[in-house]
Formats: C-alpha cells, structure tokens, sequence
C-alpha cells in the first residue's frame, strides 16, 4: 500500500465511528409507554401560555394501540410522523378518546417512524403529554364512573341540604349546602361530559375551590357558635382558609410562575384540614350536640389529604382524598342536624313557649324554678350529678345610672345570648334568674365541667366588650358562682341554689370578674 493510501485509510479509520456515534447522538429519545414524554418548554401560566415540542420515538408493541393523551393544561395538540423514506404525515388532536381526553391514536406503524414530531399550547410545562397504551385509556373510563359517583353523591346532598336549611331555616345548613355544591362542580370537568380551555378551566377552578373553603369555615363557626370558639381560634381558621385560598389560586392560573415549592400547597391544606380535626375534638370536649360526627368527618377527611401528600404517586390510593370528602360530607350533616333537633327540642317545651322573659326571650324565673324541681328529682332517682352556673352582672346598678335603663335592657339582651348558647344540650337550660342574674342548669354534669362551662360564659360576656367608664376596667363583666351536686333525696334544688349562691358571692367579695367553685371543692383542694 502507498503511503497516500495508508493516510486515507487511517483518517477514515478515525473518523468514521465518531460519525457513527453523532448520528446515534442525534436520533430522537425512545418513549416509554405510560410515561409522561420528555418535553420542551419556557416556564408558562393560564396568562402567558407557550408552545410545547417534543420529539421521539416509540417502541414496537404486540397488536397494542399506543395514543397520546394530554392533561387539562394542553390543547391545539398536533403530532407529524416523520420518515422513513419521506413519509411526513400530520396527525390533530381531538377529544373523543374516553374522559373526554384530548388526545390521538398513533399509526399502528409508528414504531417504525424515524421520529414523531409534536407540538401543542400549554399553560404548565410541568404536565407535558404522555404516551399511553389501550389498557390505560380503559383505566380511565373506569375512574370517570367513580367520579361521576361521587359528584351524583355531592349533587344530590347540596339539593337535600340546601331544602333542610330552607325548611329549619339553619345557616349552618346552607353554608353547608353552598360547600358540597361546590364540590360537586368541581368534578364535572372529570366527567368526560365536557372540556373547556385552561384559560376558562383553570380560574374556574379556583373559584369553586375558594366557595368550598369558606362555605366549610363559615358552617364550622356557626355550628360552633354555642361552645364560644375563643377569637384566637377563629382567626387562626379564617387565616389558613385565606392561605388555601391563595394557594389554589396562584396555583391554577400562574402555574409554572408560581414561586411557592409544590409540596407547600398540599401542606398547607393538611394544616387546614388538621384544624377541623382539632375543633371538632374542642366541640366533643365541650358537649356541643352532634360532635361525634363532626369529629369523625372532618377526621376522614383529613386522613384523605394526608394519604394524598404521604403517597401522591400511589395509583391504588389516588381516590383517597375523594373517598374521605365524601365520607365528611355524609357525616358533618348529621352533627348539624343533632344539634338542630336538640334546639327544636328546647323550643318546643311548654314551659318554654308560656314563660318566656319578656325582656331577653329566654326562660324566666318561673321556667326556671320548675325545671330546677323536675330536674333535681330525676337527678335524685338517677343518682347523677345535678349543676347550676349562678352569673350576676358587675357593676350593673352604676351602668343603669350613668347609661340609662335602655342601655341597661340592650345589655340583659346581649348577655342573655352569650349565655344561652352554652345550654347546648336537650336537658341543659339557661334562663334570667332575676335582675341582672343569669342561670344555667346543667344536669348529669359534675362540678369541673360546670366550671368549665362557666369560663367560657365569662370569656363571652367579655369578649362582647360592653363600655363601662365607671369601674376600673372599663368594660361590664360576670360574676359566676358555680355548684354540683348529687342528690340524696327529692327536692327542688334548693341545695345547689344556696351553693351556687354562696360561690357567687365569693366571687363578688374577691373582686369581680371571676368564677368562683362551690366550697366543697375547695375543702377538698386544700386536702
């Protein structure tokens, strides 16, 4: 061989397989099936959307039809199968695959393209199309039945409920009503019925978002109003709602421009859903009616979103936050209809209805002392603990003097409807004793509990912040003196009346504005 050649032959030696090498460089990734595909974007919002492309190749399979199928952030999906042999054909999207998914089916041959060639307009490049094969198309008309079950369940709900609160005339019911209405909305999208663009979709969405959590905190502080939620407690809910709130909505429609890290939203819904749980468990400690359903509702539901954030890859508990909602949305109604009937209950006493105090609307002193003598004897023949909260006004006689009687009547009526919220039972009553007095009578509660109740009685009066320039403190506040007793034989009351009566004077003798025990937990304190 000629040196001329040998160079010739060297120089193609090293260059051939760098050649080789570029061009396997250059050829399109393989696809894989079920997967999302490997997609190119610039970062994009509902209000800025951007083109997508993508190229590849997909596998060859056994007699299964592969598709590509897009979330609800894409539309304007066309794909243009590439080669060989200059074949180009350009194939548009369409939304008849099942779910009413845009989408399209590739040519049985496409695996044998030599790239495919896509693009489409998305308002998030974090959701890119994906390729799918005919056993997951199957998988997702069998989810649209679930959710069209579950949208049927929360429909219908909001109709019943939405009845019931027209009927019993309850807010708490229709707050309730415009929440599962709400969430009921929210799964027609999933309902392969109809698909609208993300630009109408999207903000769509965070407003029904939005109208489920303020329903939801606005029925929960209503049906809590009886127990006195403290206003630190009621901010803090009102303030994650705002939270979540925000979050769903930068969410939707700033999608890839939205600063906060993805694992914040789910987080933030956890904490909201945690402090359900948690006044749930406040309204079972302080006996509101119908407390055990809420509890294990908004448990339940709290549990689902928290599988959701635990295990958000998790196919087999993808359903679990929508099983928990629906769970909550059966049970919450049935708290805010056991505490319905127990007011209907009160309402509808005789006694109630004849002797009403004319100047507050709750019982009067008559009421009072009757149900004080049925209530020690059943008490009596029970052997249960029998309890009476004795509350007297500060300072009332100097309001009348310097603010006159009408503002003296205007507060009887504000007090009175801090107090008798807090006769949340069937049994329990609360009345006006006489005067500027206030009684509560609470059977089978023991002397803790009455006191407990008694403080929250305070916190109430003080919390409606009644100007008083004549005293120290500047506002009106309670005295309550409180007492329990078991009964050892038939009566009427009398014995924790003159307990409850003493405790309260201790109360006023100690400064005011306190509550104050019946002696014998005292004794037994000092021991």
């Amino acid at each position: 061989m000629s040196p001329r050649a040998a160079a010739l032959a060297a120089f193609a030696a090293a260059f051939l397989p760098t050649a080789s090498l570029a061009d396997a460089q250059a050829q399109p990734p393989l696809a894989a099936i079920g997967a999302p595909l490997a997609a190119d974007a610039p970062p994009a919002s509902v209000l800025r959307p951007v083109t997508l492309r993508a190229a590849f190749r997909v596998p060859r399979t056994d007699g299964t039809a592969l598709y590509i199928g897009t979330p609800w952030y894409v539309r304007d999906l066309v794909v243009t199968v590439v080669g060989p042999a200059g074949r180009r054909q350009t194939i548009a999207a369409s939304a008849d695959l099942p779910g009413h998914l845009l989408g399209l089916r590739l040519p049985d041959d496409a695996w044998g393209a030599d790239r495919i060639e896509l693009t489409a307009t998305t308002v998030s490049s974090a959701a890119p199309p994906y390729l799918l094969p005919t056993e997951a198309l199957a998988a997702i008309g069998w989810r649209t039945w679930w959710y069209a079950l579950f949208c049927g369940v929360f429909a219908a709900l909001a109709v019943a409920l939405a009845v019931a609160a027209r009927a019993l005339r309850s807010s708490a019911l229709a707050w309730y009503a415009a929440a599962t209405a709400g969430q009921a909305a929210l799964l027609i999208p999933w309902l392969g019925i109809v698909r609208p663009p993300p630009e109408v979709s999207q903000p769509l969405h965070a407003l029904l978002q939005a109208l489920v959590l303020v329903s939801l905190a606005a029925c929960t502080l209503t049906y809590l109003r009886g127990a006195a939620p403290e206003r630190l407690v009621t901010r803090g809910l009102w303030a994650l709602t705002a939270l979540n709130g925000v979050a769903v909505a930068g969410g939707d429609v700033m999608q890839d421009l939205w600063p906060l890290p993805d694992a914040v939203s789910p987080a933030i819904l956890v904490a909201l859903y945690a402090s359900y749980v948690a006044l749930g468990a406040v309204a079972l400690r302080r006996r509101v009616a119908g407390a055990p359903y809420f509890l294990a509702g908004t448990a339940l539901a709290a549990l689902g979103a928290l599988t959701a954030v635990l295990a958000p890859g998790s196919a087999a508990l993808a359903a679990a936050p929508s099983i928990g909602n629906a769970a909550a949305a059966l049970l919450l109604p049935f708290a805010l209809l056991v505490q319905l009937r127990g007011a209907a209950r009160e309402r509808g006493r005789p006694a109630l209805v004849a002797h009403l105090d004319g100047l507050t609307g709750i019982a009067n002193r008559a009421t009072l002392d009757d149900a004080l003598a049925r209530g020690w004897n059943r008490a009596a023949r029970a052997r249960s603990p029998f309890a009476a909260v004795l509350i007297d006004i500060d300072h009332f006689r100097s309001y009348n003097e310097t603010y006159g009687h009408h503002a003296g009547d205007d507060v009887l009526r504000r007090i009175a409807g801090s107090v008798s919220p807090h006769a949340a039972r069937g049994a329990d009553l609360a009345g006006r004793y006489g005067g500027e007095e206030f009684l509560l009578l609470l059977p089978d509660t023991d002397l803790s509990g009455a006191q407990l109740i008694a403080g929250r009685v305070r916190d109430a009066v003080a919390g409606l912040e009644i100007a008083h320039g004549g005293v120290a403190a500047k506002r009106l506040s309670v005295s309550i003196g409180v007492a329990s007793v078991v009964p050892e034989a038939h009566g009427d009351g009398g014995e924790v009346m003159r307990r409850a009566s003493s405790a309260l004077y201790i109360a006023k003798t100690m400064g005011r504005n306190r509550v104050v025990a019946d002696e014998p937990l005292l004794a037994a304190a000092a021991v």
